[in-house]
């Protein structure tokens, strides 16, 4: 079929005008109309994921066989009404995707599109067993907020007589927030931008608000009241999942939502929340996130297609650069860097295996004023080289002999713990660690240790949901020696010991660890150096590169050594500008850095 070209000068969409049928086997048939989005057509908007391309069914579009893959034909015969056309925005068939321009021109109105939308309706696949019973629980749990989650207290939630210590009523709730849709980067903004939004699976319909109301409920349980209920951290035996991770699905579709209704969506946290979800074009995992943004983060880019991944994600860095004056962007460097990519810019559209350590970690970094307000001045010079103003503070003496590995065996915690005590001079048997100053600062070490091994922040409970502060002074050291205390007690003792309260601080540590002493990259090493850059909330470590007198010469540079950035770090004691405030005016000297 040929598509009517669309004026791309203009703010045109087609519409899919889907026919009536009377029973579910007719054969599908639509048209389409060109409409203006500055006209406000009335119009829904289908959110689902394409399927396999390899499976697809016949539809007559003006009389035209169109093959569509066979989710979307399931779609679009649950979708029809009996009486009357209904009419739709559906991109595989409303974008004509052999069109490069069109489908550029397409994207970047995709915000417009789903949020002018009279409703979003996900599409979420035909129903299976179990489905309706996953359902009604949101919209049980939604509606009572009284309901326990653990059926030992009294008025716990139920569904068809089941609790939530029955495994078949964990699996339908696993499974249902385990479909394809759950797993796709386009859904998210599509699920954030509609004015209203539904789900549906066959004919089981729930809306959006149903789900966030029962997912604000089960937190606020599971945070406050029902902490004890094992079974929901309980793995389904065939989705590898469980019900805690399910709901942290719906969380941060929650959060999201909440972020861009207060004018404070961040791009790259969005991009690194969401980095894991599926995509046909690794360029996606970028584009599909620009209609969140708000405030300095609003149309950060343009969605070009003609850019490879790669310069993709230079073109975010560049912008959100310019956009906030910060260095955001050097927090994303995570272990599985692209080799086509220069050391400072983020492997965002790669497909490795984000972390989702690193997302806590991402809320954390704006807690801190390591360069005091100091704008960013970062320049790229060439492609693949780049320079910032920056102050060299501290060179890495020593790096623990226990891999970073150790704090995800429970049984290697205690020899973990013992060698970084061991590293920063700390005898655990003295009875005056305490008296023993760190650095420049007031703070003993044993307190300085604790604040590195917390990345400098805690978390505390409000409105029944965990927020993240920086660290009180003087520190609460009650955590810190709880957890010595397991360190240092025999195999026995610590069975006894470990429970909820360590396993937050253990989960804390795992997420900090992303001369003075500090966590940093794990790829450190002896002779790496300590930095302070304009624009950077945190320090950096990074590495000197040596370069030839051709290789500069050839770049038209005059610095005689390179770096590699590694990523950030916490340097207890430079988190607040003191780098700036310590030290003679020659020590305070902004210098030239340049990164390859």
């Amino acid at each position: 079929m040929a598509y009517t070209e669309l004026d791309t000068s203009q703010n045109l969409i087609r519409l899919l005008h889907l026919s009536p049928a009377s029973s579910q086997g007719d054969t599908i048939k639509c048209r389409f109309t060109v409409a203006l989005l500055d006209d406000r057509p009335d119009y829904e908007a289908l959110s689902y994921t394409w399927g396999d391309a390899n499976d697809t069914r016949s539809i007559e579009v003006e009389d035209n066989a169109i093959s569509i893959t066979s989710n979307l034909h399931l779609a679009l015969q649950y979708l029809r009404l009996e009486d009357e056309e209904r009419t739709l925005w559906v991109d595989a068939l409303c974008i004509h995707q052999a069109d490069l321009n069109e489908r550029m021109h397409q994207v970047s109105r995709m915000k417009f599109i789903y949020g002018q939308a009279s409703q979003v309706v996900v599409w979420l696949g035909e129903a299976w067993e179990g489905c309706g019973i996953a359902m009604e629980f949101l919209r049980k749990l939604a509606q009572d907020r009284s309901l326990h989650l653990d059926p030992a207290q009294e008025r716990s939630i139920s569904v068809h007589g089941l609790d939530l210590n029955s495994s078949e009523l964990r699996s339908h709730i696993i499974r249902f927030f385990d479909l394809p849709w759950w797993k796709r980067t386009w859904t998210v903004q599509e699920f954030v931008l509609a004015r209203k939004l539904v789900f549906q699976c066959s004919r089981y319909l729930i809306t959006r608000e149903i789900m966030l109301t029962a997912t604000v409920n089960f937190w606020s349980h599971m945070n406050r009241c029902c902490t004890s209920q094992e079974s929901l951290r309980v793995p389904d035996k065939t989705l590898a999942s469980n019900v805690k991770g399910s709901f942290k699905k719906a969380s941060e579709f929650d959060d999201i939502t909440k972020n861009r209704k207060q004018g404070s969506c961040n791009i790259l946290e969005a991009i690194a929340i969401f980095i894991d979800r599926e995509t046909t074009d690794p360029r996606d995992k970028l584009y599909g996130m620009l209609g969140l943004g708000t405030g300095e983060y609003t149309d950060l880019v343009d969605a070009d297609y003609t850019l490879s991944p790669e310069e993709a994600c230079e073109a975010v860095v560049i912008n959100s650069t310019k956009r906030t004056g910060e260095l955001e962007f050097l927090s994303h460097l995570n272990e599985y860097q692209n080799p086509k990519l220069p050391s400072f810019i983020p492997n965002w559209t790669g497909s490795s295996a984000w972390d989702p350590c690193y997302t806590n970690h991402l809320l954390r970094i704006k807690l801190f004023n390591t360069s005091l307000n100091t704008p960013a001045n970062w320049k790229a010079i060439s492609r693949g080289i780049a320079c910032s103003p920056g102050i060299i503070f501290d060179v890495v003496t020593s790096i623990s002999s226990q891999t970073i590995q150790s704090l995800f065996e429970f049984d290697l915690i205690p020899d973990f713990l013992k060698e970084i005590r061991r590293l920063v001079g700390i005898d655990h048997e003295a009875s005056s660690d305490e008296e023993v100053l760190y650095g420049h600062t007031t703070d003993s070490r044993q307190s300085a240790l604790w604040h590195v091994l917390c990345g400098g922040v805690e978390s505390y409970l409000e409105e029944s949901n965990y927020h993240t502060r920086r660290l009180e002074e003087p520190a609460d050291l009650s955590k810190y020696t709880k957890l010595m205390a397991y360190a240092t007690a025999s195999d026995q003792q610590r069975a006894e010991l470990w429970g909820y309260e360590l396993e937050d601080i253990h989960m804390y540590i795992i997420i900090a660890i992303y001369g003075y002493f500090g966590f940093g990259p794990r790829k450190c090493q002896v002779g790496d150096l300590v930095v302070v850059l304009a624009g950077g909330s945190v320090p950096y470590v990074i590495r000197p590169v040596p370069s030839t007198d051709e290789y500069w010469a050839e770049n038209k540079l005059c610095a005689r050594t390179s770096y590699r950035m590694l990523g950030d770090s916490y340097v207890h004691g430079i988190m607040d500008g003191e780098v700036l405030k310590l030290g003679d005016e020659s020590e305070r000297k902004w210098q030239e850095i340049v990164f390859i």
